[in-house]
């Protein structure tokens, strides 16, 4: 293998880890772990929605190199503004999650004891029980999906081949393109994960201020996204 082939490879690697911090992924990413946050979470979410990510884009690069299909410009605007949409959903899925979940000061008194306050949640138990925990697993993979489809993951994971003579190279191209992503996520949830272990010492005023703000920021830049496509 000639030193162009290594070079385009390494290239390939770099444009994943700068590509898998693009703002729309951040956002997902981070909308989805603040449903549950805890660092171990968080890497999950971020894994898994790397392996959704590149999936997407394996799939749309094996059609290309090796059976010659021509992507349509339209599917990536129409997935972009599937994205808003998704990032929408998101915000607003995680401030009713809060309001569900909301928690507020009650003072009472036992026998014999001085008035005394505690936390009292308004979260419905048997709504709890009802959650489905693998709509919660798979849905950061179906996400990972939809911005592997999006936005420039085709262009920069595709655009290489036309030069390629050996579809295998650029089969191992859009692999380490993959690879370059799902490292990058992954240290990207280490951070987030961090930052929720540390805010969890300032108690969860904190975290539901980190929440609130992830959401809002969530559903303005799903709205621009789809704004853009209109």
């Amino acid at each position: 293998m000639n030193i162009e082939i290594w070079s385009l490879l390494f290239l390939a690697f770099g444009l994943g880890m700068l590509h898998a911090l693009d703002a729309d992924h951040i956002m997902a990413v981070s909308s989805l772990s603040c449903q549950k946050p805890d660092k171990k979470k968080s890497l999950i979410f971020c894994s898994r929605w790397a392996l959704g990510h590149g999936a997407a884009v394996m799939l749309i690069g094996a059609a290309v190199i090796f059976m010659g299909f021509a992507i349509p410009e339209q599917l990536s605007h129409v997935a972009e503004s599937l994205v808003g949409v998704v990032l929408i959903g998101l915000g607003i899925y995680v401030l009713w999650d809060m309001y569900r979940k909301r928690a507020h000061l009650h003072f009472h008194q036992h026998d014999g004891m001085h008035d005394h306050a505690h936390w009292h949640s308004h979260y419905n138990h048997q709504t709890q029980h009802q959650d489905d925990p693998h709509k919660h697993s798979h849905a950061p993979v179906f996400v990972g999906l939809l911005h592997g489809t999006a936005g420039s993951a085709p262009l920069l994971a595709l655009l290489p081949l036309s030069s390629m003579t050996s579809p295998w190279t650029g089969f191992a191209y859009l692999l380490l393109f993959g690879v370059g992503v799902f490292i990058s996520m992954l240290l990207f949830g280490g951070l987030l994960g961090q930052v929720f272990a540390w805010l969890k010492h300032w108690g969860n005023q904190f975290i539901n201020g980190l929440r609130f703000l992830v959401s809002v920021v969530s559903i303005a830049y799903g709205a621009t996204l789809m704004m853009a496509h209109f």
